[in-house]
């Protein structure tokens, strides 16, 4: 959802800012190849750039991988959420994670769709059921319905009754001007644009100047022929204004048009300070790449701290950097619980927090962590697959006299179906206990159990409890959960410990 909602916001000012700049700036000048320009590369721009992405420099000593484990060794499985409704816990999953923003855009481009399709299918019957006549490239295509000419790439259409007026050929000369200049093509990617930008009602302002310029692009073509006067021509622009109003093409006629192209007709000097005003427009792109696209970028930062430490020693960054290895860092230890932690360096921990860095295959972590009484932990990784740092790592507090207890082994244990399965089995299978609905009692359940080498959970108990209603419930599901296939290691079947958070929610 917050995707779409960014890609509105986005697309909405950039074209925003467009149109503001064309109406205020831009709208009176009488260089209508810049301004047409102007127009579409705003509207590609404005639809592309929700999409860009700049990263800047990145001043990051190392490319540390940040996560929140729990405080014993364990593979933490993704969060089901359990609503207190009336409706099916799975139907109502469904329904409350359902992202309605992105079914009405969806719905929106398919009308447009819908809506591009009807005209050229329009077109298409118009050239069919019509008379037309071949005039070099062109084809002149004569309706017996009371239209306004229009062109369409190199299909003219006209009115039978129009060929009997009085210097008719004028207005066909103006549709050729539209065919000549290939204002077809830009009025397609327009409309193709509406796909994207159908929500946007700036979109339908500058799809509206896009189609005006045309017109004075075509005005201005003509006139330059000298088959006519600027007078005469005027009349006939009016005469037409009556006409009919066809369907995604290139013409464009209302009253309101017929005078601002009266205007453009009569003023044909361009003012000065044109050239700087049409670089205000690039001048924004840019400025709206910044604000928008370069929103990665990241500051400076040491990717340890100053006070380190490693195997009961205090080391400066320079010694630690200087061992190269592959490490896990618990940061932010408040000095009194790193002296907990390592008793023996009382009288040395003088700073106010402190890093403990273990090596890589050194598990002595959960044991001297378990001092501190944290349930959660964050830690850093200097790795860029935090799984490969506990590959074939022995959950101790955990192991029985029977078998041992792993957290990741070379083929992990599969619910029968996979984890979807397993998601839909939970929603299911949980219910929320009526007498927490009453007190209004809410919130977040981590149970752990292991998944033994013959595939059946056991040991299922609760890491981080709620409410002894809330806890029961998570975990008489848990335990109720059907055989494994069981995790192997080196071709033997183990034991491999999980962590599956049950989100128990009101709303």
């Amino acid at each position: 959802m917050d995707y779409f909602v960014n890609y509105i916001i986005e697309a909405g000012l950039s074209l925003g800012v467009f149109t503001f700049v064309y109406w205020f700036m831009l709208r009176r000048e009488t260089r209508f190849k810049a301004t047409r320009f102007y127009l579409l590369l705003a509207l590609l721009f404005s639809t592309l750039l929700p999409f860009i992405s700049i990263k800047l420099k990145t001043f990051a000593v190392s490319p540390d991988v940040q996560l929140v484990v729990p405080m014993e060794q364990t593979n933490l499985l993704e969060a089901v959420t359990i609503y207190a409704s009336g409706v099916p816990q799975r139907i109502g999953s469904i329904l409350l994670s359902f992202d309605y923003t992105m079914l009405i855009y969806i719905l929106g481009a398919f009308a447009t769709v819908f809506v591009i399709s009807a005209g050229v299918y329009q077109l298409i019957r118009m050239v069919s059921v019509n008379r037309v006549f071949r005039l070099k490239n062109i084809r002149l295509v004569v309706s017996k319905s009371e239209i306004s000419p229009y062109s369409f790439f190199n299909f003219i259409f006209i009115s039978d009754t129009l060929t009997k007026q009085e210097d008719w050929k004028s207005m066909v000369h103006h549709e050729l001007e539209h065919v000549r200049q290939g204002h077809s093509l830009d009025v397609l990617f327009v409309d193709l644009m509406m796909i994207f930008q159908w929500f946007n009602p700036f979109y339908w302002m500058i799809r509206r100047m896009v189609r005006e310029n045309h017109e004075f692009l075509a005005d201005k073509g003509v006139l330059k022929l000298g088959y006519i006067t600027a007078t005469h021509y005027k009349k006939l622009l009016l005469s037409q204004a009556i006409g009919g109003s066809p369907v995604m093409t290139s013409n464009f006629f209302s009253i309101k048009t017929i005078k601002r192209r009266f205007k453009m007709i009569t003023n044909n000097r361009n003012k000065k300070y044109t050239a700087a005003r049409y670089t205000i427009g690039v001048v924004l792109a840019l400025a709206l790449t910044v604000m928008f696209a370069c929103e990665k970028y990241e500051v400076e930062t040491e990717t340890l701290s100053e006070n380190i430490i490693y195997k009961g020693n205090i080391l400066s960054p320079e010694e630690f950097e200087a061992l190269d290895i592959s490490y896990i860092k618990a940061a932010n230890i408040d000095r009194l619980d790193a002296i907990l932690v390592f008793p023996e360096l009382k009288d040395q921990l003088t700073a106010d927090s402190y890093s403990i860095i273990f090596e890589k295959g050194d598990f002595s972590s959960t044991k001297l962590l378990e001092k501190l009484d944290i349930k959660e932990l964050t830690i850093t990784l200097n790795e860029n697959n935090p799984s490969d740092f506990f590959a074939n790592a022995k959950s101790e507090n955990l192991s029985t006299p029977d078998e041992e207890v792993f957290v990741i082994v070379e083929d992990m244990p599969e619910f029968p179906g996979g984890e979807l399965a397993l998601r839909n089995y939970l929603n299911e299978k949980l219910d929320y206990p009526q007498v927490a609905k009453e007190n209004g009692i809410q919130g977040k359940v981590y149970v752990t159990f292991i998944v033994g080498s013959d595939g059946k959970v056991r040991d299922a108990k609760i890491a981080r409890g709620v409410d002894p209603a809330l806890d029961a419930e998570a975990l008489r599901v848990i335990s109720s959960l059907p055989e494994w296939k069981p995790g192997k290691q080196r071709g033997q079947n183990v034991a491999v410990n999980y962590t599956v958070p049950i989100n128990f929610s009101l709303q």
